[in-house]
């Protein structure tokens, strides 16, 4: 982890200086625990954070000097030696006065490894989400009448841009008949080779990864069911492959989905879009389910038609049995919803989308009935919850 120190200390003699050297050297040597910290002087480069290295007392006006050339928030790591935490405490709350954010990073070795594993993971979530460009393939289906975001507004608070491509310029793509077999296992191309309908889908494979080509996406969102009336196939394979690439998809044009799902890519986890089909307040369990996901988190798979239509190629996923994350922004981009859980059981229901799991969450349901941000939520692996309070805490 590269950490760019800026130095923060009072006017001292050459002797106190001579000592505060070492003293400081031998500081950050304590609590580089396992010597993944490296840290230098100068400013951060990308994949690289800043921490205000409070050295000692009277470091409240060499901050004064500086601290305008930075953005909020500010990390002080603090010695407690010197009256250094005496000095950040006065330096945060200059900030709080300024309604700026900052924190204080003290305590034990092993406290303060923490912290700054825990900011860097942070600020690197933070740069990945500002770097991200996305495309929209047409409008949000037409059902989806609370799924569209203020493409401005993603930008101007969360750095994402957004790119309009219209439906029609995506279908000529597919019209190309052509798919990079390289990056198609050998089963599904077997599959392809005796069945019109996999060939089709994989036809609408090639043709987004094409245009994510390109326009240089990260990610998008398809109004995909228009593909049930134009090539009477559907894209959840595609969006199956893409995702396992690691180009984020989603789909039925949902807007705030994909901005969720780009925030679980920004973690470095991929994500099950999918409908919350059944839920039970009383028993904090819902019933999930969709008929595309990414290959990489099922621990097997199978095909079968597309619920809905019974066109095309859907997705049948074993999902792992093991602790989970559910979240979904907002259309506003302002407020979320996000729930621990367990995925106990996967399901084979008749009347559901392909790939159905059973989840039990560890907090109360109720805030999907009460309070709903659309029709879909968003799933991955793993308790999540703290790393996406702090990263969207830094846009508050």
């Amino acid at each position: 982890m590269e950490i760019s120190l800026v130095s923060l200390r009072s006017a001292l003699n050459e002797e106190r200086a001579i000592e505060l050297n070492r003293s400081s050297a031998e500081f950050l040597k304590s609590i580089n625990l396992d010597g993944s910290l490296h840290f230098h002087k100068g400013e951060a480069g990308k994949q690289e954070i800043t921490l205000f290295f409070v050295e000692s007392g009277g470091s409240e006006v060499p901050f004064l000097q500086v601290y305008q050339n930075y953005r909020s928030p500010f990390y002080l790591l603090t010695t407690g030696d010197s009256n250094s935490l005496a000095s950040s405490l006065e330096i945060l709350s200059f900030l709080h006065d300024k309604k700026m954010k900052g924190e204080i990073i003290y305590g034990s070795n092993e406290k303060i490894y923490a912290s700054i594993k825990r900011i860097y993971d942070t600020e690197t979530a933070a740069q990945r989400l500002s770097s991200y460009k996305v495309g929209v393939i047409g409008k949000p289906s037409s059902w989806l009448i609370s799924s569209s975001v203020d493409h401005e507004k993603a930008e101007e608070k969360y750095g994402i841009k957004y790119i309009d491509i219209t439906f029609e310029e995506f279908d000529e793509e597919i019209s190309k008949n052509s798919f990079p077999k390289e990056k198609v296992g050998t089963d599904i191309l077997a599959l392809a080779d005796k069945n019109p309908t996999f060939l089709g889908a994989l036809y609408i494979y090639g043709a987004l990864k094409r245009v994510v080509a390109k326009y240089g996406l990260d990610g998008f969102s398809i109004r995909c069911f228009d593909l049930l009336g134009t090539r009477k196939n559907t894209a959840c394979l595609a969006l199956a492959l893409l995702n396992d690439e690691g180009i984020v998809s989603s789909c039925e044009g949902d807007e705030a989905s994909l901005f969720s799902m780009m925030v679980f890519r920004a973690l470095g986890v991929p994500a099950f879009q999918c409908n919350p089909s059944v839920i039970d307040i009383e028993q904090s369990k819902i019933i999930l389910a969709h008929c595309t996901m990414p290959l990489c988190m099922a621990e097997s798979y199978s095909f079968m038609s597309h619920f809905e239509s019974d066109l095309g190629v859907g997705i049948r996923g074993k999902f792992y049995l093991r602790d989970a994350t559910l979240f979904k922004m907002s259309q506003n981009l302002e407020d979320y919803h996000c729930f621990h859980g367990t995925i106990e059981e996967n399901l084979e229901r008749k009347n559901l989308c392909r790939s159905q799991i059973l989840l039990h969450s560890d907090t109360s349901l109720s805030p999907i009935l009460e309070n709903p941000y659309g029709n879909h939520l968003l799933l991955a692996y793993g308790d999540l919850l703290e790393r996406i309070e702090r990263l969207l805490a830094r846009y508050e």
